[in-house]
């Protein structure tokens, strides 16, 4: 009997500790602050469609639990839970004096950024060009590409498909400059018949940068340069410059 009696003490210990850890004993987590603004209104959900149904005064202290988008649930020292936007939070302090900062949510999914999508257009060695690829962010400051461009030149058209590696040593900044490294293989067709011009594939190699500019939500803008060289089997190979812009989104 003795074992059975352990058994059921163990069993019993088990449940009061998974009681205790149910959601509506969990410690309530978040931060308190004091409002230094002349006031701040609360609604009753997040957004500004939600009416505003109490305004906190200056000095006073909230407790902020949850966060959707850039707005915050609150509760005050009086018990009035509501909805505060992050623009009326700007000054707030800690209860010891110190800052608080909230960031903006759509500068935190940019830097969280997984997927990039993006098309853009320029000059490929002369020609008009348009382009497009998708990109994954392995960290937040590695990131490779698919990219396919098509550039439409006078006398001949070209074709490259290429995957590149992406360094962002600075993913933080709103202008963010990268570094591009890859390869990839091109096609060129003779597009006119007044200069006979060889259709042939070619292996490239790709170096380059440029300059992400955070514009807002989910949007990027990108300009870049890159340096192609075309593996030739001539006694020399061909250097391509090519400068490019384009938008992105992100996701």
């Amino acid at each position: 009997m003795a074992p059975k009696k352990h058994l059921v003490t163990r069993l019993w210990i088990m449940l009061c500790i998974s009681f205790l850890s149910a959601p509506g004993f969990a410690k309530d987590k978040g931060v308190d602050v004091v409002v230094t603004d002349a006031y701040a209104e609360m609604h009753t959900g997040p957004g500004h469609s939600h009416p505003i149904f109490h305004v906190v005064e200056k000095g006073e202290t909230l407790h902020i639990s949850k966060r959707y988008t850039d707005w915050y649930k609150a509760r005050t020292l009086k018990g009035k839970v509501g909805w505060v936007h992050r623009d009326e939070l700007r000054d707030t302090l800690g209860l010891q004096g110190e800052e608080i900062v909230f960031n903006e949510a759509d500068r935190e999914a940019y830097r969280d950024r997984t997927w990039e999508l993006g098309v853009g257009g320029g000059s490929f060695s002369g020609s008009r060009s348009l382009s497009t690829y998708l990109g994954l962010h392995m960290t937040r400051n590695l990131s490779t590409e698919l990219r396919y461009t098509q550039a439409f030149g006078s006398f001949s058209n070209s074709k490259l498909l290429a995957l590149n590696i992406l360094h962002e040593p600075f993913p933080d900044w709103k202008v963010s400059p990268f570094f591009t490294l890859g390869s990839g293989v091109i096609r060129i067709n003779p597009s006119s018949d007044i200069v006979q011009t060889e259709e042939r594939d070619n292996s490239v190699l790709t170096v380059g940068g440029g300059f992400l500019f955070y514009v807002s939500r989910s949007f990027l803008f990108r300009v870049e340069y890159n340096d192609h060289t075309l593996l030739t089997e001539r006694e020399s190979n061909e250097e391509v410059d090519e400068w490019k812009a384009g938008f992105s989104v992100f996701f």
